[in-house]
């Protein structure tokens, strides 16, 4: 008897060791922009309520005009409301660094400075891509989401194109592929009068977004990312 109890312990021990290992695995991806390799990037989902995004260039890129990114999101588990955001940037000799936490009444504050009211259930850019990845395409596709960057306001909705195969490693993904659509609600309340040029491309009302995730998995994830303006064709696709 002690031993099926013990045996059943390990079992679950093991279980729960693993599915930890799963949760904090890394999604690593190549950046290309028009084809041509100019960096890596990677989303750590380190707990259910918190995500960082880095993304820094090449060697050769860093000889020129190094690129080093990274942003973090706390929110709500439940809704994806945006808790506190914080960005470190370094793109040549330029730096960009807040941090801004969501306080009572809805007001998120930047760097315990300026402030922005926001609408209930705001979502941040990270926590808007987990919950792509957490829901099902019935409860995501053709829905506005209220978005919010730097102080400026958005309306966002995801259109459901198609399901497709994407090639990663010589293995076929089977993925939902998103477009990505923004709109402008207020941005009187801007922040900052320049951001960085991944933030920059993936605000830029022109351009087109389009985010393909994984299906039929337990721990969905994003496997690739395209964002194209008339100037830049940037493509994140995981390699991992």
């Amino acid at each position: 008897m002690i031993n099926k109890v013990n045996s059943k312990l390990m079992n679950k021990i093991f279980l729960i060791f693993l599915s930890a290992v799963c949760f904090t695995q890394a999604q690593k991806y190549d950046v290309n922009i028009w084809g041509i390799p100019i960096g890596t990037a990677e989303i750590q989902k380190d707990t259910d309520d918190e995500i960082t995004f880095n993304l820094k260039s090449k060697e050769f890129i860093d000889y020129i005009f190094p690129v080093d990114l990274e942003y973090y999101s706390k929110f709500d588990k439940k809704s994806y409301t945006v808790i506190e955001n914080k960005k470190t940037t370094e793109l040549g000799t330029e730096e960009q660094k807040y941090e801004a936490v969501l306080k009572k009444g809805n007001i998120l504050v930047y760097d315990e400075k300026d402030s922005i009211s926001l609408e209930p259930n705001t979502h941040s850019l990270l926590s808007l891509l987990v919950k792509i990845m957490n829901s099902p395409v019935d409860s995501i596709d053709t829905k506005w989401f209220n978005l919010e960057s730097e102080g400026i306001l958005y309306e966002t909705r995801l259109l459901w194109n198609d399901t497709t195969t994407i090639s990663i490693n010589n293995k076929d993904v089977l993925c939902d592929h998103y477009r990505l659509d923004l709109k402008i609600l207020d941005d009187d309340d801007k922040i900052f009068d320049k951001t960085d040029y991944f933030n920059e491309l993936f605000f830029d009302i022109n351009s087109i977004r389009q985010i393909w995730v994984e299906k039929w998995q337990k721990q969905q994830r994003i496997i690739k990312i395209a964002i194209r303006n008339n100037l830049v064709n940037l493509n994140l696709t995981i390699n991992n």
